[in-house]
């Protein structure tokens, strides 16, 4: 506290005035303080009053601004979309298995006679019908030994005449007993042993006939000629390849499937076979009982089915066969864009349990593990119930425990 200096009156003695005296103060002749003391004492006052008037100005603006905000407001609640959760038994996948394209028939073409090839009538990617000539071999010597085998028959023919014409002749003497029987005998077994001669080199002559006939190539169905492998001048031995032709009716797809997948299928099943962008449908041909030593797969044949105009997949070309496959277990299908990442690799679900107003709810977290996933959506199984609500889309700006606007349906 300070003290506020008093003047003395007159010839009054103030004991202060000796103390501040012996400490070497200086003095009024009437006894008071000096100007100067004065001076700091009101300037300190003025500052103190200064400081106080600031702290309750800055105080009152403060009580203002907090008057300004209604007490309990609270922040508006986030408009979610959900979906309720339906619980299914099992769940179908799609599954693709590759195959390759081929003919129906595909035949390596060769001759069963060795000899020198003298004309190709195609070449690669030829369009070929039934019964036409694709090449030929070099029957000139084929030819002569036919020419040869003809005047062999043909003498023995001159030789049966002849024998016929001695065989009437003793006929006739022997009725009147001038021929014994025995050179009768002779010559009607001649003329049996000329006609067996004969029937031998007829059948020589049909022999050589097959070999030049053999000696041509020709078409065994419609189809396309693929691979060539020997050109006109080549001396090809017997079974050697000579060309491949390809059935040009509907192609077929060769693919191995899984033995589950195959146990489900049966003849004439359809389905879709996808080569690039375009697609086409197929029905099961043939499914093999064996298993694929190399690839563990039973092989399924199926039948392409092009429609008029469409064009056709090519040969050795790669394509895949979805087939669908059933799972036995519980679970639901959600939007995979409802999914969050939770912690120790763990993904969970916001769900919605209903709050104090009808239209609002309050969040909380499922912990889900993921069965099968596409692009669009995932099935899981996890702590939530059939039916619940679950936030579809933008779960990133929820938090568990906040509450939300709940609106059926998606964005």
């Amino acid at each position: 506290m300070l003290e506020v200096p008093t003047v003395n009156k007159p010839g009054e003695h103030d004991p202060r005035n000796e103390t501040r005296q012996g400490y070497g103060s200086s003095t009024s002749a009437s006894g008071t303080y000096p100007e100067s003391r004065l001076a700091t004492v009101l300037g300190t006052l003025f500052v103190a009053t200064i400081a106080v008037g600031t702290v309750l100005t800055a105080t009152s603006a403060l009580e203002n601004r907090a008057a300004a905000f209604p007490v309990g407001q609270t922040a508006t609640p986030v408009p979610v979309h959900t979906q309720r959760i339906d619980v299914t038994d099992s769940f179908t996948v799609p599954r693709d298995f590759v195959g390759q394209v081929e003919a129906a028939q595909t035949t390596k073409i060769a001759f069963e006679l060795p000899g020198r090839v003298i004309d190709l009538q195609v070449d690669e990617a030829a369009v070929v019908r039934k019964g036409d000539v694709l090449a030929r071999l070099d029957t000139r010597i084929l030819q002569n030994r036919r020419a040869t085998q003809m005047a062999v028959r043909d003498a023995l023919q001159a030789r049966v005449d002849l024998s016929k014409l001695t065989m009437g002749r003793r006929q006739t003497l022997n009725k009147k007993g001038y021929m014994a029987n025995q050179m009768l005998d002779q010559a009607r077994l001649g003329l049996a042993e000329l006609h067996a001669l004969i029937a031998e080199a007829e059948s020589a002559i049909a022999g050589i006939d097959i070999e030049i006939e053999k000696s041509t190539i020709r078409a065994p169905f419609d189809g396309e000629i693929g691979d060539r492998f020997v050109d006109a001048g080549a001396t090809v031995s017997t079974g050697q390849p000579v060309m491949t032709i390809l059935q040009r009716v509907a192609p077929q797809m060769r693919v191995g499937l899984s033995n589950e997948m195959a146990d489900s299928l049966a003849v004439g099943d359809m389905v879709t076979a996808q080569f690039g962008t375009a697609s086409y449908r197929a029905s099961l041909n043939q499914l093999r009982a064996d298993i694929d030593p190399r690839t563990r797969t039973r092989t399924a044949i199926f039948d392409l089915h092009i429609d008029p105009g469409d064009a056709s997949p090519l040969y050795g070309q790669s394509g895949t066969v979805r087939l669908t496959q059933s799972v036995r277990q519980s679970g639901a299908w959600i939007p995979v864009g409802a999914l969050q990442e939770g912690t120790r690799g763990l993904w969970t679900v916001l769900t919605v349990r209903p709050g104090e107003h009808p239209a609002q709810g309050i969040t909380s977290a499922e912990a889900v593990e993921i069965l099968f996933a596409d692009q669009k959506r995932a099935f899981v199984r996890g702590t939530f119930a059939d039916k619940d609500l679950f936030v579809a889309s933008g779960p990133h700006r929820i938090t568990p425990g906040q509450i939300v606007r709940v609106g059926l349906g998606t964005p």
